[in-house]
């Protein structure tokens, strides 16, 4: 029998997730880890790379690498929360990089509108938790 549901369980992911993966309803799931139900050479593809085990590990051929499956369950539940699997690391890191960048600019563009408005530097370094000598700094420099 597979080791779907063992798989699964130990990388706390649920069936509701691998559904989702594989583009089956959950009841579907449940089918396979039981066994009653043969898991087709697409769906072993995408669960292995879901669940980072070759397909002998998934199919109980043979048995996991404890250590580096830990770690590498770990890993991939942490990643799977910061970024879809969909989008590869270099992307997800040149989006948030940009993001940053617009979120900074935005930030300096508040300081220099409060700045304007009369409000002290003193004011201004409390409220956005940034020290007065980088305030004027960003405002020497208009």
């Amino acid at each position: 029998m597979n080791q779907l549901k063992t798989l699964r369980k130990s990388r706390n992911i649920s069936q509701a997730e691998i559904a989702a993966e594989l583009g089956i309803k959950p009841a579907a799931v449940s089918k396979y880890e039981t066994g009653r139900v043969p898991l087709s050479e697409d769906s072993i593809e995408k669960l292995c790379q879901m669940l980072h085990v070759s397909a002998d590990e998934l199919l109980g051929l043979a048995a996991p690498t404890a250590p580096a499956a830990e770690g590498t369950a770990m890993f991939s539940k942490v990643m799977g929360q910061i970024y879809p699997s969909s989008v590869t690391m270099e992307d997800y890191l040149c989006t948030l990089l940009n993001t940053i960048a617009k979120q900074k600019k935005q930030m300096d563009q508040t300081i220099r509108n409060l700045h304007s408005c009369g409000i002290p530097t003193a004011t201004i370094a409390r409220v956005t938790a940034i020290h007065e000598d980088e305030i004027r700094k960003l405002l020497s420099g208009q």
